[in-house]
């Protein structure tokens, strides 16, 4: 869910981005990292040939979603809420792409995700259907990479958690808070922190704040905030032998219903040291792969039955689906951005478009899921032709 979120800000702020530049906060308030050595195992999530809300022809800039860490020549460490209910296929991991319009780093592909166990979103006690407002545990997930990454070294993931007072540093492409065309951190910024005792964060936000699973950090110097797309993004611990990986972001004011440039609030992580095992495991159990779309098959026609035709599963890069589940969506473009609005009550594998689906944009959604977590693919969407324009086009 929160996910999704990301992708539809990133997606609104290109469309309305004004024609002059507005003044915007980074990170919100980070410095830009001028070192070409510095946080060499920086990775950023993106879609490979465009999405639902991101046009193919985007920059990077666009395309790119979540942040992660390389822990392992072939494996990143994000949020798992990056990779909830999102096609692996669709993605690629770049390593080291510092300035998002000028550099691609060091790209691969997704080889497929393994979302830690007990990884939950937990709706908000003020709203629980606001998903703006959730938190979340165990939100940690396994990128594995189609091949190895040799030119970067990984970063260690820390043996021990940091403690309350403890310096952290987040480093992050994330959004800044503007809707302007600085909507993003072009250039890659770091933002120093303070770790707090889980106390005092959860008493700066309703939500749910997982003492066994999160911790969390503040900057009340510099009013450093996380925004959307900071996500998964690394924080590190520094020590006389380098830096060590100790979480990758979760969540932040948002939970709160602050905005990202307001006053500092906490900043929460996963807290990656307590899953270490888990993280270096040698053969992860992994999630549904599509081995290609789904396709929706019938005649697209107020009143004739559509049905949504799942996909075949990559047996080599994901597990066997234990649950599969159908959703039904509308289309809307907005310029060059494909919206897809699902259709309440419409769960099944099949569907019969209403009059009121006349001349809609039509697509099916398939959720498969196992141990390892939930992917979803989309169908290519389809017009829906009234009744009377069927009939005279038979003529």
């Amino acid at each position: 869910m929160r996910y999704i979120r990301h992708c539809v800000l990133a997606a609104m702020a290109a469309i309305l981005a004004p024609a002059v530049a507005v003044p915007a906060h980074a990170m919100t308030n980070g410095q830009p990292v001028d070192d070409p050595t510095a946080a060499p195992w920086v990775a950023t999530l993106a879609f490979a040939n465009g999405s639902a809300l991101v046009p193919d022809t985007a920059p990077l800039l666009q395309r790119a979603t979540c942040g992660g860490a390389l822990i392992t020549p072939t494996r990143v460490l994000t949020a798992a809420h990056c990779l909830d209910r999102v096609d692996p296929s669709g993605l690629e991991v770049h390593i080291n792409a510092r300035v998002l319009s000028e550099e691609r780093g060091v790209v691969r592909r997704v080889a497929g995700v393994s979302v830690l166990p007990g990884y939950e979103v937990l709706p908000s006690p003020v709203d629980p259907t606001d998903a703006n407002l959730a938190s979340a545990r165990n939100d940690l997930a396994i990128v594995v990479l189609d091949r190895a990454v040799t030119s970067v070294p990984p970063i260690p993931v820390a043996a021990v958690a940091p403690q309350p007072g403890a310096s952290v540093s987040l480093f992050s492409h994330g959004s800044t808070g503007s809707s302007g065309p600085d909507f993003r951190n072009d250039v890659l910024h770091r933002g120093d922190l303070t770790v707090i005792d889980h106390a005092t964060c959860q008493a700066q936000t309703p939500a749910t704040v997982d003492a066994e699973s999160v911790t969390c950090a503040e900057d009340y110097q510099t009013g450093v905030n996380v925004c959307y797309q900071d996500s998964g993004s690394p924080i590190v611990q520094y020590h006389d032998d380098g830096p060590v990986l100790v979480g990758v972001m979760s969540f932040g004011g948002e939970t709160a219903g602050k905005p990202c440039a307001d006053t500092p609030q906490p900043v929460a992580f996963a807290t990656v040291p307590r899953f270490r095992a888990w993280a270096h495991q040698p053969t992860p159990a992994l999630e549904p792969y599509p081995a290609r779309q789904p396709r929706i098959a019938g005649i697209a026609q107020v009143g004739k039955r559509l049905r949504c035709v799942a996909p075949t599963w990559d047996i080599w890069r994901g597990g066997m689906p234990d649950h599969i589940s159908y959703g039904w969506a509308t289309v809307t473009r907005v310029g060059p951005f494909a919206i897809p609005t699902p259709i309440e009550g419409a769960d099944e594998p099949t569907f019969v478009p209403t009059a009121a689906h006349a001349t809609s944009a039509l697509t099916c959604q398939v959720t498969a899921a196992n141990r390892a977590g939930a992917s979803q693919a989309q169908a290519p969407p389809v017009t829906v032709a009234s009744e009377i324009a069927a009939e005279s086009y038979a003529r």
